[in-house]
């Protein structure tokens, strides 16, 4: 049985609650399903009744789990409509999963291509950039996870966050494919992480930035045989990875970094960085947890 990594029919998954925010979801997902050929599965998921849900005290438990069941179809009914507008050819189904919104979405990764979320749904708090549901999925889906804040941008190189980790080395796997199937550049970002407050001379910045150089070029090669029509830039700061990141990501359309970089440490899951640009980035993000499949030529 194939892998969903490497099964073209695995479905991409896009979890809904009907907030603005998975709206832009489901509309980012429909484009990838086009580009990668993968039919789409809209699903939404009621677990135990929040304390803040009934408007009232005198209503019961089981009365309040009905409007959550059917606020939750609703969400899933309208997306598919949505989808059915946007691609009327793009095969499509919705269902209202149990369980938490965290855990249902993460047995659905496990049968997924790919999983997109909002970064925030209509229970996140004004100012609460990283919702727990989409933090949740960035940390411990089993597949490529896209947040997507807002409208996506149409056009801009996808920027891809390196640095010398094993799961860097997948997030630049990941950035070659998506950037061949948009049909654009590569930007590969690397931050050296020099402070202002610093008193590094420059011949020990241009030092460092050489061997930044050395290295992001090193987890580069290979691929452009892989992808011969990506062109690829290199880009060394000298401040924080995420800074340099989301800088990069003004003129992007899709970022892609790993779920945590060389600081992390055994069982951190999602590291600073990826978690920084995924709450900061102006365009949807991509975590990657582990390498696509090699390309047939």
């Amino acid at each position: 049985m194939s892998h969903p990594l490497t099964d073209p029919l695995a479905p991409v998954v896009v979890g809904v609650d009907g907030s603005e925010c998975s709206e832009m979801a489901v509309r980012w997902a429909v484009g990838a399903c086009l580009r990668e050929k993968r039919p789409l599965r809209v699903v939404s998921a009621v677990g135990s009744v929040p304390y803040a849900y009934a408007p009232t005290a005198a209503m019961t438990t089981d009365i309040v789990m009905e409007a959550m069941q059917a606020d939750a179809r609703r969400a899933v009914e309208a997306a598919v409509d949505l989808v059915r507008e946007l691609a009327p050819e793009l095969e499509v189904d919705g269902k209202v999963l149990g369980g938490s919104p965290q855990l249902a979405l993460r047995h659905a990764s496990a049968e997924a291509g790919k999983l997109v979320v909002g970064r925030r749904g209509i229970g996140g708090a004004r100012g609460l950039l990283l919702g727990s549901v989409s933090g949740d999925a960035a940390a411990h889906a089993e597949c490529p996870v896209v947040v997507v804040g807002g409208p996506a941008p149409t056009s801009g190189p996808v920027v891809v966050g390196v640095d010398p980790s094993p799961i860097s080395a997948n997030a630049v796997a990941h950035a070659f494919q998506q950037a061949d199937l948009l049909g654009t550049t590569l930007v590969a970002v690397h931050g050296i992480g020099i402070s202002t407050s610093s008193t590094l001379g420059l011949d020990a910045v241009d030092r460092l930035r050489g061997d930044a150089e050395e290295i992001v070029g090193e987890l580069l090669a290979g691929h452009s045989e892989d992808y011969p029509d990506v062109q690829v830039e290199q880009r060394i700061g000298v401040g924080p990875a995420a800074a340099e990141i989301i800088d990069a990501a003004e003129s992007a359309q899709l970022v892609i970094v790993g779920s945590r970089g060389r600081g992390g440490f055994r069982g951190l899951l999602l590291g600073s960085t990826s978690r920084a640009v995924i709450q900061l980035a102006p365009c949807p993000v991509m975590v990657t947890h582990t390498a696509p499949a090699r390309r047939n030529r």
